[in-house]
């Protein structure tokens, strides 16, 4: 199920027998429902942080590479990197396989 900002904040509303936010109301919400609001922030922010193999924090990414170079650069915002999940594609002007 896909999830907006709003749509997870009455989904902690509907668990806890609240009146859902409407997009008029929400920016606007105070007492229990700011509260609420914070508590997603909050946990959105933690999954960021600790758990990065979630499927919103993954990316592709396709270099080209150069014969005889043998170190390159991470990416400047990279949290992590899976070594384990390289490919090569196939170029058929080079001629390399994909084995």
């Amino acid at each position: 199920m896909a999830y907006n900002y709003l749509g997870l904040v009455n989904e902690v509303n509907r668990r806890l027998n609240e009146t859902e936010l409407t997009s008029s109301n929400f920016a606007s919400a105070s007492g229990f429902y700011a509260h609420a609001k914070d508590a997603i922030n909050a946990s959105l922010r933690d999954i960021n942080q600790t758990e990065f193999n979630w499927p919103f924090n993954h990316v592709e990414q396709e270099d080209v590479l150069s014969a005889n170079v043998t170190r390159y650069a991470f990416p400047h915002d990279a949290k992590l990197l899976d070594f384990d999940s390289f490919r090569i594609k196939e170029d058929s002007t080079l001629g390399n396989a994909t084995t």
